[in-house]
């Protein structure tokens, strides 16, 4: 990365801190949803004529979010040390959190999953972006 040598800010170093300040949140608030999936073990919805129940088991699918929330937490601090396999995963766990709400866009919360897609389209932008090893300069 280029290096202003007045300041000693490197270009790109805000994105980098972004995408892990991002995947840390978001891995936070996912093991949070997955311990309370696995909690509530039984979720009943019901439609707005009370005339459809669906009932169904939430504890698979809160392990699954429990273990991806975990990861990307990983996936945040592994940006941090500028780590090539560690920039690689995060932006692997980034895009499956992007396609995990893409569904959801359809459902009750369709803002809060435009903003989860739109602030992992920019975390991969800037790890893409900013987070490669330094070119040599010509």
């Amino acid at each position: 990365m280029a290096t202003d040598y007045d300041t000693g800010y490197q270009k790109g170093e805000g994105w980098l801190l972004f995408a892990f300040v991002i995947l840390v949140i978001v891995g936070i608030f996912n093991v949070v949803l997955g311990i309370t999936l696995i909690a509530g073990d039984e979720i009943y919805v019901t439609a707005r004529d009370n005339q459809v129940v669906l009932v169904g088991d939430t504890t698979g699918w809160g392990w699954i979010v429990l273990i991806l929330g975990g990861l990307e937490v990983i996936a945040g601090f592994g940006v941090v040390t500028r780590n090539q396999l560690a920039r690689w995963f995060a932006i692997i766990m980034a895009t499956l959190a992007a396609l995990g709400h893409l569904p959801v866009f359809f459902g009750r919360q369709p803002l809060f999953s435009l903003v989860v897609v739109f602030l992992s389209v920019l975390v991969i932008y800037g790890l893409a972006q900013y987070g490669g090893r330094e070119r040599a300069r010509v």
